[in-house]
């Protein structure tokens, strides 16, 4: 028998579920309710949200209904950039590392600091620093949007508990190389002759991989009144599954971000060996999109089938194996080389970048200068993230102080 109702036995649903209800009317005068398996949980909703709508601060919860999925496809469609391919990228991550997670099927109300910081540590498990910061700025955004929206409240992200642990850059310019001169030589030579000097391109010029796969011979002047000069204006890309050509990375039709660098002597002998084997090929792809205007440029790096090289399939059968060959990675899978590999991220191509900028520096080069031949607009980037420990720098400390005593004598 019921205490409660007498005369009735209890059932197995019996005190289960949301049987009381809040009722309030919103600043519209339009009647909310919401359900609680409490009654005392009822009435205290139902007078915080009357409270609410008296003093202005009230939120419509059914806003919040809304999945964090769709609200950033949402905040993704009111993103505008110059080049169509950054939205692709910033797609393309949201898609991967907020849409398809667990956090992307949650209502916009029901995420929490505590949710956010567990997405977090799931992300870091597959992503480098670097990326997951991208990616959680973006979510940011998107929460601040939704604050703005009156869809919730406040935005868990900015909350202690997940900015205390939020992906952030790294506390000093000073690091290690990842890639020596001595590694280059070493992953040059494990490399097949066609693209060896694709390594030259890196180390010797600076140039980004893109960069280096849309180099071609038109892009030398050997008559420039400074010396041979290399005219970076080109980069192979990608638009989905289409290889384009396109302006250096951040190059827009008003701004395309091309830039010229000095030919050393060493560089340029081994362009002029590898176009004795390999001669440049004329190839035509797309201008900037797939849809664009065809573009034909003669390039030195290409494949067999005498195509563009496409990333993905360099990076995965011909940079990584040249890394495991001297011993920098190994196959996570041993029965499948060239599939997966241990994380290299910092091995990859872009280290050549890195490893002509410490040559540059080390060289007397200064920071303004190095800034302009890497294409960055800004040396405290270049100097946040291109400034690395350069052997012997005590040694080169002392002389620098006994140099200038010497002088003031």
């Amino acid at each position: 028998m019921c205490r409660q109702h007498k005369g009735k036995f209890r059932s197995k649903a019996h005190g289960q579920g949301k049987r009381w209800q809040a009722r309030w009317r919103d600043p519209e005068g339009r009647q909310q309710t919401e359900l609680f398996a409490r009654e005392t949980d009822a009435k205290t909703h139902e007078i915080k949200m009357r409270s609410e709508v008296d003093d202005g601060s009230y939120i419509n919860p059914e806003g919040g209904e809304v999945r964090v999925g769709e609200w950033v496809t949402i905040w993704m469609s009111g993103l505008k950039f110059d080049n169509p391919r950054t939205l692709q990228r910033y797609e393309q991550r949201m898609r991967l590392h907020v849409i398809g997670t667990p956090l992307g099927k949650l209502k916009l109300k029901d995420v929490s600091a505590t949710s956010i910081r567990d997405w977090l540590a799931g992300r870091r498990e597959l992503l480098e620093d670097s990326t997951l910061r991208l990616v959680f700025s973006n979510l940011q955004s998107a929460f601040d949007l939704a604050v703005d929206d009156e869809l919730i409240r406040k935005n868990p992200l900015l909350s202690r508990s997940v900015q205390a642990v939020r992906p952030r850059r790294g506390s000093t310019t000073a690091k290690e190389l990842t890639v020596t001169w001595n590694d280059s030589e070493k992953i040059r030579a494990e490399l097949p002759d066609r693209y060896k000097a694709l390594v030259d391109s890196g180390r010797g010029l600076g140039m980004r991989q893109g960069e280096c796969f849309g180099f071609g011979p038109d892009d030398i002047d050997w008559d420039h009144e400074d010396g041979p000069m290399v005219h970076i204006q080109h980069q192979v890309a990608h638009d989905g599954p289409v290889l384009v050509f396109d302006n250096p990375k951040g190059g827009t039709e008003d701004d395309p971000r091309d830039r010229w660098v000095e030919l050393g002597d060493a560089v340029a002998e081994a362009l002029l060996e590898h176009m004795e084997k390999y001669p440049a090929i004329e190839v035509t792809i797309p201008w900037r999109t797939r849809d664009g205007e065809p573009m034909t440029k003669r390039i030195f790096f290409y494949g067999r089938e005498k195509k563009p090289i496409q990333a993905n399939w360099f990076n995965s059968y011909r940079w990584k194996p040249a890394l495991a060959a001297v011993g920098f990675i190994k196959p996570l899978d041993p029965k499948k080389p060239g599939r997966r590999w241990e994380k290299s991220r910092d091995k990859m191509m872009h280290a050549l970048r890195h490893l002509y900028a410490s040559m540059m520096l080390d060289g007397g080069v200064d920071i303004y200068t190095l800034a302009d031949r890497l294409g960055h607009a800004d040396p405290a980037f270049t100097l946040r993230n291109y400034v690395h420990r350069v052997a012997g720098a005590g040694s080169k400390v002392r002389q620098a102080v006994r140099s200038m005593y010497g002088r003031a004598a």
